[in-house]
């Protein structure tokens, strides 16, 4: 599974788990209010290239009654111990979603997920910026209501670049191999 998928999908998790939360409380201030922040190292593999990684996350999660809101930073480098070259790979901004959309006639729940700011920024170590995706984007995420099986995703460009999206999401390992080989 590449980051961007894992990522995304533990989002999505986190918001399905939330969504639970009773829409009891009103106003501005949160239900819950998570703050972390932490580095790790370790060996892994990105898009069949083995890495060393280090990472660097700073994340600050809210959730409302009627919204979530999660504004974190990310940095990884990637090392290949192979070659010695690196590339890194930060994120930074805010990722906001209302209550899923549930559609029981069609047995649906649609998760809507807007990432504003500074999506993906890829460069190699200490050179040129080989992918930047900024801006606004969302994701409708469809599940089975009653299995959670994933049913469709759309992605809507609010503005951009999002070049990215606009590959179809196979820019990413293109770029990390070619930068890494």
């Amino acid at each position: 599974m590449g980051w961007h998928t894992f990522r995304r999908a533990l989002l999505i998790a986190s918001i399905a788990a939330l969504a639970v939360v009773p829409g009891t409380a009103l106003g501005a201030k949160p239900l819950e209010q998570f703050h972390d922040h932490f580095t790790d190292s370790f060996s892994t593999e990105i898009c069949g290239i083995p890495v060393d990684a280090q990472i660097t996350v700073t994340d600050n999660f809210f959730v409302f009654a009627d919204s979530f809101k999660d504004t974190s930073s990310v940095s990884v480098v990637y090392i290949n111990p192979a070659n010695g070259k690196s590339v890194s790979v930060f994120n930074a901004g805010q990722v906001v979603g209302p209550p899923p959309i549930i559609d029981e006639e069609a047995g649906t729940i649609t998760f809507l997920t807007s990432y504003k700011g500074l999506r993906e920024k890829i460069q190699t170590g200490g050179g040129p910026v080989l992918l930047r995706d900024a801006g606004i984007i969302t994701f409708a995420d469809t599940f089975d209501l009653e299995t959670g099986e994933f049913i469709s995703s759309e992605v809507i460009v609010n503005n951009g670049p999002h070049p990215e999206a606009d590959s179809d999401f196979t820019l990413f390992c293109g770029v990390i191999s070619g930068a890494l080989s």
